[in-house]
C-alpha cells in the first residue's frame, strides 16, 4: 500500500496542509512581480534613465544572471540552512532591493539591484518546489506544487496590472517608477512574513537525524499513526542510502540520467518561449498596432486565469499529457503568430496594418499562453522537485535551476534583437521548431510522476528502471 492509499483510508489530509503549502507556494509570488513588472515598466524605465532597445534587455536579463548564482548556492543553504530558514532569506533580500530601487539610484546601483532581485529570486525558484514537493503527501503533491506557478502567474498579473494604473495616474516617470518599485516592496514583505509560520521540511529534518522534529511536523500534516509511521519508515529507506554525497553524486549512473531529464525540461521551458511573451509582450504587440490596456493585460490575465486547470489536470491528467497538450498548442500558435507577422510584412504606420493579423496574433497569443500556463509552466518545475534522490536533491534541484534561469536570460537578452536582425516573424518559427523536439523529449524520456511517492521513484530509479517508467508502481505496493 503507497501512502497515497493510507492518505484516502483515513479520509484525506488535514487544512493544514493546504494551509503550509499555500503560504510556501507564496515564494513564487518572487518570480512573478518582477517578470510582470519589466512588461509594463520597461517602457517607464527607458524614458527615466535614457535607455534604448538593447540597454534595455541588458537591464532585463541582469534578474537572470542573479538568478544562476542564487541558484548554484540554493543547494548550500537548502542543506545547512533548512528550507523554511532559506525561503525567508529569499524574502528578505528581494524586500530590500525592491526598497532601495525605490529610491531610483544611478542605473549602475539600480542594475545591482536587479541582480540582488534576482538572487533572492533564483533561491526562491530553487526552494519553494524543493519544499512543497517534500512536504505534501504524493496524492495531491502534484496539485500543492502547482501553487508555486500559481503564485508566478498572479504576481505577474498583480504587478502588471498596478504598474499600468500607475502610469496611467503619474505620467512623470519620476513619480511612477518609485511607485512601481514600492509596490513590489508591498507585495514581497507579505511573503517575507508569512514565511515565519511555515514548519521546516520533515525529509531535511530526518536527513539531519532530528527524527523527533520530523514526526512532530508529520503529526500536524497527517490524520493517523498509520499514516506518520508509514511516511518515516519510507523517508529511513531512503536514507539508508550514501548521504551529503555532494557534486561527486553527478558521476552515478542513475543520478545523470535524471539530470540530463532534469536539465532538458528547464531547457525546453525556456527554449518554447515564454519569456519572451511574458517580458515583451506590450512591445511586441506594438510592433503589430496593439496598444493600450489590451496589449498591456492580455498576457498577465490569461497567465493567471489558466493557470487554475493546472490544480486540478496535474493530478487528473498526470504531468506527461499535459506536457503533451501544452507543447502541441504552443507549436500550433507559434507558427500562426509567425504567420501574422509574415501578413504584416515591413509596414512601419501600425495604423495601415489590417484587422485580421492583429486578430490572429491576439489570438495565438492568448492560445499560447493556455498552452503553457496548463503544462510547462507548472509541470516542469513539479517533475523537476520529485525525480531526484534525497541524497542529491539539492545539486539536482541546483543544477536544473541554474540551467532555467541560464536560457531564461539568453531569451530576455536577444529576443527583441533577433526580432529587429532577422524579422518579426522569425523567432516564432524558432520557438515552434523547439515546441516540436519538445514533445519528442517527452515521448521518449520523461517518467510519468503521478501519485507515486518520491522514495518508491527513488528505488525505482536506482534499481535499475528505465527512465520514462520511473512513475510505476512496484509490485504489491
Amino acid at each position: 500500500m503507497d501512502q497515497a492509499q493510507v492518505g484516502a483510508r483515513s479520509g484525506g489530509y488535514k487544512t493544514i496542509v493546504y494551509v503550509i503549502c499555500s503560504v510556501a507556494a507564496l515564494g513564487g509570488l518572487l518570480f512573478g512581480l518582477d517578470q510582470g513588472f519589466i512588461a509594463n515598466s520597461l517602457e517607464t524605465i527607458q524614458q527615466h534613465y535614457h535607455l534604448g532597445v538593447h540597454d534595455g534587455e541588458r537591464y532585463s536579463s541582469i534578474l537572470a544572471t542573479g538568478g544562476i548564482v542564487g541558484a548554484l548556492l540554493s543547494g548550500l543553504f537548502a542543506r545547512f540552512l533548512g528550507r523554511k530558514k532559506s525561503l525567508l532569506f529569499a524574502g528578505f533580500i528581494f524586500t530590500a532591493a525592491s526598497a532601495y530601487s525605490a529610491l531610483l539610484p544611478p542605473l549602475p546601483v539600480l542594475s545591482a539591484c536587479r541582480f540582488a532581485l534576482g538572487f533572492g529570486v533564483g533561491v526562491a525558484s530553487f526552494i519553494v518546489p524543493l519544499f512543497l514537493s517534500e512536504t505534501a503527501p504524493a496524492s495531491i503533491r502534484g496539485s500543492m506544487g502547482t501553487l508555486f506557478q500559481l503564485m508566478i502567474t498572479i504576481g505577474i498579473f498583480l504587478i502588471s496590472l498596478t504598474n499600468v494604473l500607475i502610469v496611467r495616474a503619474f505620467v512623470n516617470p519620476a513619480t511612477s517608477l518609485p511607485l512601481m518599485f514600492l509596490t513590489i516592496t508591498l507585495f514581497a514583505a507579505l511573503m517575507f512574513l508569512g514565511g515565519f509560520i511555515l514548519p521546516e521540511s520533515p525529509r531535511w529534518l530526518m536527513l539531519k537525524g532530528r527524527k523527533e522534529q520530523a514526526v512532530a511536523v508529520l503529526r500536524r500534516t497527517l490524520n493517523t499513526e498509520e499514516e506518520i509511521n508509514f511516511a518515516v519508515a519510507e523517508i529511513e529507506q531512503a536514507l539508508h542510502g550514501p548521504q551529503g554525497a555532494g557534486v561527486g553524486i553527478v558521476m552515478r549512473g542513475y543520478f545523470m540520467k535524471v539530470l540530463l531529464v532534469g536539465v532538458l525540461l528547464q531547457v525546453f521551458q525556456q527554449l518554447v518561449g515564454i519569456n519572451m511573451m511574458i517580458y515583451y509582450s506590450p512591445t511586441i504587440f506594438g510592433y503589430a498596432g496593439i496598444k493600450g490596456l489590451l496589449a498591456a493585460m492580455t498576457v498577465p490575465t490569461v497567465n493567471m486565469l489558466f493557470t487554475f486547470p493546472a490544480i486540478r489536470l496535474v493530478e487528473k491528467w498526470g504531468r506527461k499529457k499535459l506536457l503533451y497538450v501544452g507543447a502541441i498548442t504552443m507549436l500550433v500558435t507559434m507558427i500562426a503568430a509567425g504567420a501574422a507577422f509574415q501578413a504584416i510584412g515591413s509596414v512601419s504606420d501600425s495604423t495601415m496594418i489590417g484587422s485580421a493579423p492583429k486578430t490572429v496574433l491576439l489570438a495565438s497569443a492568448i492560445l499560447y499562453i493556455f498552452g503553457f500556463a496548463v503544462s510547462w509552466g507548472p509541470v516542469v518545475w513539479l517533475v523537476c522537485s520529485e525525480i531526484f534522490p534525497l541524497e542529491g536533491r539539492e545539486i539536482g534541484m541546483t543544477i536544473t535551476t541554474m540551467v532555467n534561469w541560464t536560457f531564461a536570460g539568453l531569451v530576455m537578452a536577444n529576443a527583441l534583437s533577433f526580432m529587429q536582425a532577422h524579422g518579426n516573424a522569425s523567432i516564432f518559427y524558432v520557438f515552434a521548431g523547439f515546441c516540436v523536439l519538445a514533445i519528442l523529449f517527452v515521448a521518449l524520456f520523461v517518467p510519468e510522476t503521478k501519485g507515486i511517492t518520491l522514495e518508491q521513484m527513488e528505488l525505482n530509479l536506482k534499481n535499475g528502471v528505465r527512465l520514462r517508467e520511473l512513475g510505476n508502481q512496484a509490485p504489491g505496493r
